[in-house]
């Protein structure tokens, strides 16, 4: 009776073996193992819209502009019940294979996902909502300010070279991921080893983040989309 909504595994699919299409099914395993982790705590962060299910008695109508896959299970947190995560519910789905729907993608959930988080800011607070509020600060927040801090340590490492040795290889060691990603962008239409396709995904999805951040700054919500034919 405590668990109000339940997500189950989505598992992406990339039989053209394209780098986005192999990047995004190994970010859908990492976030998997998470809500495993997170269901052992309490409850999950985010959720799968496409395997879901919730208690109607605990169901809200969602805004058009809100991300129902994030608010609502936001809402059942603040009214005291869990939300958990059932890995034998499966849903497999192929991932986009081109980089430029891919941004698009992960800009509007990124986005939505930001107005999410501001409307529901309350649940921040730790005396109320104990080890969830950090749940939900490092996993989400974090997570989307991730381009902000990818760039003040590329910038601030720029500053310190020549200052020490360590700062110079930790600089070479920069230059040499965005160098990957870069060559992977360049392949992006072949099947490439991991060394290759995660600096490249890695870019794409923080990318998408910092764009959904600066629209979200300015005041910006998206509403509708144009969804894959």
């Amino acid at each position: 009776p405590d668990v109000g909504y339940v997500t189950g595994r989505m598992v992406y699919k990339a039989p053209d073996g394209s780098l986005t299409g192999e990047g995004c099914s190994a970010y859908m395993r990492y976030e998997n193992v998470l809500r495993g982790l997170e269901t052992r705590l309490g409850s999950v962060v985010g959720v799968d819209g496409g395997i879901d299910a919730v208690r109607a008695s605990l169901y809200v109508p969602m805004r058009n502009d809100q991300q129902p896959d994030f608010v609502l299970p936001l809402s059942i947190v603040q009214r005291e019940r869990r939300v958990v995560y059932q890995p034998h519910a499966l849903l497999y789905e192929e991932s986009l294979s081109v980089a430029s729907d891919e941004f698009r993608m992960r800009t509007r959930v990124a986005l939505r996902a930001w107005h999410a988080l501001k409307d529901k800011a309350v649940l921040l607070n730790p005396f109320r909502h104990g080890f969830y509020a950090w749940q939900l600060f490092s996993h989400k927040w974090l997570r989307y300010l991730a381009p902000v801090f990818q760039l003040c340590a590329l910038v601030a490492n720029a500053a310190l070279v020549g200052t020490a040795p360590i700062w110079n290889a930790f600089f070479a060691l920069q230059v040499a991921f965005y160098a990957l990603a870069s060559v992977g962008l360049l392949l992006k239409g072949r099947r490439l080893p991991p060394p290759l396709s995660f600096p490249f995904y890695l870019c794409l999805l923080n990318g998408a983040a910092g764009n959904a951040l600066i629209r979200f700054l300015r005041g910006e919500r998206q509403i509708t989309w144009t969804p894959r034919t």
